[in-house]
């Protein structure tokens, strides 16, 4: 911009000059930021690096003989897979981890009173750095009980009495065929389909939904939810019943439904 002063005998153009160290300030600014911006990427590449460089992925598998009554397993946030139909008195498990910056998981295994137990943890830490996933294949009859706090926990096929607890992990249980099924989860859903009448099954969630599958036929029937929905169809509620289904949720919709 330029303002004219008018002096006797003429008039003398004068430009404005920027404000001395206006410039220099929003200069010395840019370069903290470009600074801090290139000391960020920097981490972060030698972050996703040292990851590459450290990571580590491992297979175990290993039977399971001898007199055994029953299983436990403690796993954390692991994930776990029971499948049926293993021969007999043999146990079949398989646990494949995943690990990075040295941040192995810790396993033990032990038995006591003829209980074969496993409890499995990885180390706390803001990376996820740390994952255990398992699979057991398990013959029939043998009773089993699965604690986790973040893991999902599956049911394939199985013939015999479980109990399960969960966290915020869901339950998902297909096929199952056994005297007795006792399922809890403060936070996951729990679903159940069974391919023959249960004796006994107990499923009870926080905030979870609750849906469970069995044959059409008779059953003492305990079904509730708090705030959710409740249903029951295709099947009979009625107290002579020989078969008992407890169903019961705080916030999450409940099912119970027979096959058609």
């Amino acid at each position: 911009m330029e303002e004219s002063l008018l002096e006797p005998g003429r008039a003398v153009k004068v430009s404005q000059v920027p404000e001395a160290g206006r410039a220099t300030r929003h200069s010395a600014w840019g370069r903290v930021v470009l600074v801090s911006a290139i000391l960020v990427l920097g981490a972060l590449v030698a972050l996703v690096a040292s990851d590459l460089a450290t990571r580590r992925e491992e297979l175990v598998t290993y039977p399971v003989g001898g007199a055994i009554a029953g299983l436990s397993f403690d796993l954390g946030d692991a994930g776990v897979e029971v499948v049926g139909g293993g021969p007999a008195r043999e146990v079949d498990v398989q646990r494949r981890e995943r690990s990075a910056f040295g941040h192995a998981p810790t396993t033990t295994r032990s038995v006591s009173g003829g209980t074969f137990m496993v409890k499995s943890r990885c180390p706390t830490e803001v990376l996820r750095s740390c994952s255990v996933r398992y699979r057991v294949v398990v013959p029939d009859n043998l009773p089993i009980d699965i604690r986790t706090d973040g893991g999902e926990v599956r049911f394939r096929g199985y013939r015999g009495s479980a109990n399960i607890t969960t966290q915020s992990g869901d339950i998902d249980v297909t096929d199952f065929c056994g005297f007795s099924l006792d399922a809890r989860a403060e936070s996951g859903d729990i679903s159940t389909n069974w391919s023959c009448p249960p004796q006994r099954l107990s499923l009870r969630a926080g905030s979870g939904a609750v849906h469970a599958v069995v044959p059409s036929g008779p059953y003492q029937v305990d079904a509730e939810s708090a705030s959710g929905r409740n249903v029951v169809r295709g099947i009979t509620a009625t107290s002579e019943a020989p078969f008992s289904i407890q169903a019961l949720s705080t916030s999450g919709d409940v099912v119970v439904e027979g096959r058609r």
